[in-house]
């Protein structure tokens, strides 16, 4: 969690690796008695390798605790109905409800031995109807939320793009910068850049009127705004990084050129948006989401050290994105593409 939070968010919690807490769990639970030993845990199996990570550590769990009988996965957003890991039953239902997972253990009455485990994942399509006493429960809450995300922030004139290339920003990632300088700059703040991304770059942002849904689902995450004062070469490296770790981010308010790919994406120059050369003498504030922050996931390792020197006058700005772009929209009412790589570009 530190390297999704910064510290404001986190104070006075531990965080531990899960291997000990899980060791004290299943000596109390065998205390009590238990028949079989159930791991549930956010965590997967990594998308590419199948193996651990620092934030998916099912690897040293199974092989760690052998005795349980399965491994209930979550977080890498995989569908993996039934497999052995280490010798014990491992399961993952996806995400977002698209499926349900199904554990079934069978025990014999008498001795309460485990004789047989089995998993599947249940896709929930149009054979699995709504539980009416659930809905009819939950009907004025779901009819107050659907009223709040229906409720209209502007329009936006023209179709927007979100994929982009390193160096290249797309149309939404333009229109995210703009926001998020422009919620700065209504408090104050100096901001000369912002590095963000778009988080489906496959997804189109369409012309049309605009609702707080619309928002939500481009930017789904409680991020805040923070700053921080980097000069030229710190701001090549931390750009240099974001690239060859293949996450989308590009920097707004400058114009970067690169050659090379992959992990070998290198900048060639960058100036500031009006082509004026930057000032390798000058600290430059750039914007930045809370999570970016914090090395994105470890990605951007370089960033957060960077970020947590004194000289970086790091701030955290009590505004979220979503909310930036939200008030950008009802600033501006209607609102055009962001014609160039400058954030200053303003809607109508």
């Amino acid at each position: 969690m530190p390297f999704w939070l910064g510290p404001e968010f986190t104070r006075g919690i531990e965080f531990q690796n899960p291997v000990e807490p899980v060791r004290r769990a299943i000596a109390a639970a065998k205390r009590e008695g238990s028949d079989a030993i159930v791991l549930s845990g956010h965590m997967g199996l990594k998308m590419r390798t199948g193996g651990d990570d620092f934030a998916n550590t099912v690897m040293a769990l199974t092989s760690e605790f052998p005795e349980a009988a399965v491994f209930i996965a979550g977080h890498t957003h995989q569908a993996i109905p039934s497999r052995l890991t280490n010798g014990m039953l491992f399961t993952q239902a996806d995400h977002f409800g698209i499926h349900v997972g199904r554990v079934d253990l069978l025990f014999d009455r008498n001795s309460k031995k485990l004789l047989h485990r089995e998993a599947a994942c249940e896709l929930m399509d149009h054979r699995v109807h709504c539980d009416h006493v659930i809905v009819s429960r939950a009907k004025s809450e779901l009819a107050e939320s659907d009223a709040a995300l229906s409720s209209p922030v502007g329009v936006l004139a023209e179709t927007l793009r979100s994929r982009s290339r390193p160096g290249v920003p797309s149309d939404v990632e333009r229109l995210i910068g703009a926001a998020i300088r422009e919620a700065l700059l209504e408090r104050n703040a100096p901001v000369d850049g912002v590095m963000h991304g778009a988080f489906d770059d496959k997804a189109t942002f369409a012309a049309g009127p605009k609702t707080l849904n619309d928002i939500w689902n481009l930017l789904p995450y409680e991020n805040y705004i923070v700053t921080g004062q980097l000069c030229a070469e710190e701001i090549k490296a931390v750009m240099e990084e974001v690239f060859a770790s293949h996450e989308k981010r590009n920097l707004l308010g400058f114009e970067v050129k690169t050659q090379g790919r992959g992990d070998q994406i290198r900048i060639v120059s960058m100036t500031l948006a009006n082509g004026r050369p930057v000032d390798p003498g000058r600290k430059y504030a750039i914007a930045f989401n809370s999570f970016d922050s914090r090395s994105g996931g470890h990605h951007f390792m370089k960033l957060r050290a960077l970020l947590e020197r004194p000289e970086a006058n790091y701030i955290l700005h009590p505004v979220q994105t979503r909310d930036a772009l939200i008030d950008y929209f009802h600033r501006h009412k209607i609102v055009h593409r962001i014609a160039d790589a400058s954030t200053r570009d303003v809607s109508a």
